[in-house]
């Protein structure tokens, strides 16, 4: 299938949503949620046995965003608040798992505090027990499903940057192009609320080909530099090293490094070089 046919389907669950048809809703949803590759029969494996209204129309708001997003830095932020309604959760937030650093970078959140997002780029990525497990997920996974309660609340990643952002349980999903990360959802929950259910799993997974779609031709595109990202790569273009920059900006080394990746990741530079030629 090729892509403007792919993403000609892809926006009908969004057209089908401002009809305000329940069932149609319903059918356009099941017709175009997995490519054409897959069978049949398989389809309705990962799918809930029915969906809600609510449901439905969360999934159609989703799916319409993600199509009118695709390639834009800002696809994933325009979701988010709406997954996370969408399986009851408090929190949203989705990275780019950097390979070659091996560290998520590309932030966006729901409902997550900037100082604590900056804690985790400058301090708590290191001692994430979470991520590298759940990466290995085939599809949608209840964090408690891989990582034992007892291991996750007794953790330094817990104390430090879970439980005072107030999050408790957690279910996440990876998506990836030819095996290149494209992006993620880390959803949690309070502590007042529950793990999990199959359920939510499976309303994860029946979202997945529609990021994958608009996540995947995000590669080579140009979005927008964020304000600290322009500054850092002007300070590359002059010559200054990542510590140097740090110091003068008064961040941490790994928010440079940070800045830097997501920089080069949106403008399609391969190095510093390129970075600094491409300086907005």
């Amino acid at each position: 299938m090729d892509m403007d046919k792919e993403m000609a389907d892809f926006a009908k669950v969004g057209q089908v949503m401002r009809c305000n048809n329940y069932e149609a809703v319903q059918y356009s949803f099941q017709a175009t949620c997995y490519s054409a590759h897959q069978e049949p029969k398989k389809r309705g494996a990962n799918m809930p046995s029915s969906l809600h209204t609510g449901e439905t129309d969360l999934i159609a708001e989703i799916s319409w965003n993600l199509s009118e997003n695709r390639g834009r830095a800002d696809s994933r932020a325009s979701v988010l608040p709406l997954v996370a309604k969408l399986v009851n959760a408090e929190y949203a937030a989705s990275f780019v798992w950097d390979e070659q650093a091996k560290r998520s970078v590309n932030r966006v959140a729901h409902n997550i505090s900037e100082q604590a997002l900056d804690s985790y780029d400058n301090y708590y990525c290191d001692m994430d027990l979470v991520t590298p497990v759940m990466r290995g997920a085939a599809a949608a996974a209840n964090v408690d499903r891989f990582i034992s309660r007892k291991n996750l609340t007794h953790s330094d990643f817990f104390d430090g940057f879970l439980r005072p952002s107030g999050m408790h349980y957690g279910i996440n999903i990876f998506f990836f192009d030819q095996g290149r990360d494209i992006g993620d959802l880390r959803i949690w929950r309070g502590a007042d609320g529950k793990p999990f259910s199959t359920r939510e799993e499976r309303l994860l997974d029946v979202l997945s080909p529609y990021f994958q779609r608009s996540l995947r031709v995000c590669k080579g595109t140009h979005g927008p530099l964020s304000p600290r990202e322009t500054e850092v790569v002007r300070w590359v273009a002059q010559g200054s090293s990542d510590k140097e920059i740090a110091r003068t900006l008064g961040v941490a080394f790994t928010t440079v490094r940070t800045h830097i990746t997501s920089a080069m990741n949106k403008l399609g530079c391969r190095n510093r070089t390129q970075l600094a030629q491409r300086l907005p």
